[in-house]
């Protein structure tokens, strides 16, 4: 699937989360977990965090909290998420074409030079737009 991939540079996330039991069969259920939490999901930001870990997909549903009190309101763990510069690609219509997330994060992984201890992001930009973010290795030291 062609693609066209941008340079984007990310601020560091703080993310309350929620992970997913497996990948790719858990993902409902941990999407369903946040969400289930939030009083309103208007106005939101979403990521789906994911790297490998060994042989598995570790998959983290997040959102970006709105308060410290809400973290501590809602009892969600939280992680933080390392910014820096990204490649991004975008999905259109992704509710019809999550097949197409994968293919396009093994695009970005072959196209890049990908940071391996980075996580890759899936922000939910609206119902209809998916950024689909790999973590770029910076210059060798």
């Amino acid at each position: 699937m062609p693609y066209k991939a941008t340079i984007v540079d990310l601020p560091d996330l703080r993310l309350m989360v929620s992970r997913a039991s497996e990948f790719p069969g858990g993902l409902k259920a941990a999407w369903d977990g946040l969400e289930s939490r939030l009083s309103s999901l208007k106005g939101r930001k979403f990521y789906g965090v994911s790297r490998y870990e060994g042989s598995q997909v570790a998959y983290f549903t997040g959102v970006e909290p709105l308060s410290d009190e809400e973290v501590t309101a809602l009892g969600l763990p939280t992680m933080m998420v390392k910014g820096g510069k990204h490649a991004r690609a975008k999905l259109l219509d992704w509710p019809n074409h999550t097949d197409k997330i994968g293919q396009i994060f093994g695009e970005l992984t072959r196209d890049f030079p990908m940071d391996p201890t980075g996580w890759a992001l899936e922000y939910y930009r609206s119902q209809s737009e998916l950024h689909l973010l790999m973590p770029l290795a910076g210059p060798k030291a």
